[in-house]
């Protein structure tokens, strides 16, 4: 058995190695906030400008308290680097979690007093999980967010089957959703579990409901309170600026389809296995549990359910990223289905071994495939394209502009990070004023008519779109922009695939006050 989880765990770091090198944007978002703690300019991107702009602080705090004891990582190395320092110390990060959480399988198998062999075949699913092993090294804060919640689940299984003290699993949930958001719906959710454990205990209940408060509200509102005192808001600028409409039908659609393609590109087998198990008597077997057990599995199954609601009512565009909080419950869910059609009287049996290994084979077949057909091509792809565009933008504008000069940018990350240089972000992500009008009029009209003129007036514009110069293909007599040059990147992620442009303009606003002679006058 021993021997077992060792070859599982050096499989869970062979799967790494195809992303060894993989970053996006959004990491380097994550190492400008870094950064710039390091310097001492604050929680913020642009130096001295605190802003609640990164939607993971508990990864940047983590990334920057390494950042210390590293020489230079406060640095901004050359584009031309192999890896900037702060994407070494988020890659080791990375991957110490995806480990931790590979391990951690075999001990919520044991709280649930499933067999070793049982353990093993979760840590198996969680091993060989395709987008797990995308986002584990990515430099992104997934792997400490999978982690946590895996831990949760760990700890809320200690309170509802064991009756141990509910403020470790307040505390995991805490640290869950200062990692990614969506876990705040999770801990409403653990409150409720036990509440609805308790039902009938009197003062048990109110002890344990009071105790799992009192373990999330300490370091949670911690936060909260400094959130609000440095940037006057208790949300991720995130929160706003990458949803859509709430209750948009459209919207909604397409994230419901989104959201079931990428489940079911990595997780077919196990969802396959629980809907069987479901329709064969699981949801009456779930009835006759004792109500511990019975509220611990009813969070299990509808926490995917919720989250995935979550994003479609707010018309959030979803990737496989912001699934991964829910991957701990789904495998969880296709593990005990799998015991449930066996029998758990017959984990020992050849028949049910037979079982355990098809359905481990049939997990890996997709996953690999998923991971060497389409996800890790595409991923040193758009590393490459990533560095040799925005980095090398960023890199252009350090070296062709005096420090202070302002861009407005699409995508922050990688530019900001190499530029040194203040970024005007067009989504909203680090400038709150922009979220609003980037979600009503869009993208292209903000950038086509200028619609952010009201709010600054940056020298310079980094666009992206599918061709080059498009703001100055039929440049109008007195158009402000000015084109200067581009650069290409094949790919934008998996949900964006084929070429696009970054082209680099400069802003006349002399040409838009005379264009705009009412405007020029406010």
């Amino acid at each position: 058995m021993r021997l077992a989880r060792t070859g599982i765990v050096l499989i869970a770091l062979a799967l790494l190695i195809p992303y060894a090198a993989y970053l996006t944007d959004d990491s380097f978002i994550h190492f400008q906030f870094a950064k710039q703690l390091l310097r001492g300019e604050g929680f913020a991107f642009n130096a001295g400008e605190p802003t609640y702009g990164a939607t993971s602080p508990l990864w940047v705090l983590l990334l920057a308290a390494t950042g210390f004891f590293v020489p230079g990582a406060g640095a901004t190395p050359d584009v031309t680097a192999a890896m900037p320092p702060l994407g070494w110390i988020a890659k080791g990060w990375g991957a110490l979690f995806t480990l931790l959480a590979v391990v951690w399988c075999g001990r919520v198998a044991r709280r649930l007093g499933w067999d070793p062999r049982a353990g093993l075949l979760l840590a198996a699913l969680a091993t060989f999980h395709a987008w797990s092993s995308r986002w584990a090294v990515s430099g992104m804060e997934t792997p400490l967010a999978f982690f946590l919640v895996l831990f949760s689940l760990d700890a809320l299984a200690a309170t509802l089957l064991e009756g141990h003290p509910a403020w470790p699993a307040g505390a995991a949930l805490a640290g869950a959703a200062l990692a990614r958001p969506e876990a705040i719906l999770l801990a409403a959710m653990g409150a409720a579990a036990i509440a609805l454990a308790g039902k009938g205990a009197g003062g048990r209940r109110a002890s344990r409901l009071g105790s799992f408060a009192t373990g999330f509200t300490i370091p949670y509102g911690a936060w909260l309170v400094a959130a609000w005192m440095c940037f006057h808001r208790l949300l991720p600028n995130t929160s706003g600026a990458k949803a859509g409409a709430w209750l948009d039908l459209d919207r909604a659609i397409g994230t419901l389809r989104d959201s079931i393609r990428i489940v079911l590109s990595a997780e077919l087998i196990p969802v396959a296995v629980a809907v069987v198990a479901l329709a064969l008597g699981g949801g009456e077997r779930l009835r006759r549990l004792e109500p511990g057990r019975r509220a611990f599995w009813l969070l299990v199954a509808l926490w995917p359910l919720a989250l995935v609601g979550s994003f479609a009512l707010t018309g959030v565009q979803v990737v496989s990223r912001y699934l991964i909080v829910a991957t701990p419950c789904v495998l969880l869910l296709g593990v005990a289905s799998l015991r449930h059609l066996t029998g758990s009287s017959a984990s020992r049996t050849r028949a049910a071994g037979v079982a355990s290994l098809l359905f481990v084979a049939l997990h890996a077949t997709e996953s690999l495939y998923v991971t060497f057909r389409v996800s890790a091509p595409a991923a040193r792809e758009h590393t490459r394209g990533l560095l040799a565009s925005l980095g090398g933008i960023g890199l252009w504008a350090r070296q062709n502009t005096p420090p202070g000069t302002l861009f407005a940018v699409a995508d922050i990350g990688a530019f900001g990070y190499y530029s040194d240089r203040p970024v005007f972000d067009l989504y909203g992500l680090v400038t709150p004023s922009m979220g609003p009008l980037s979600v009503r009029e869009g993208y292209d009209r903000v950038v086509t008519n200028l619609r952010f003129e009201g709010i600054a007036r940056p020298e310079y514009l980094v666009d992206r779109a599918r061709i080059e110069a498009r703001l100055t293909v039929a440049p109008e007599p007195d158009t402000p922009y000015r084109f200067l040059f581009a650069r290409r990147v094949p790919n934008l992620g998996i949900t964006r695939p084929g070429e696009w442009v970054y082209s680099v303009y400069a802003i006349d606003w002399a040409a838009w006050d005379r264009l705009h002679p009412k405007l020029a006058e406010r």
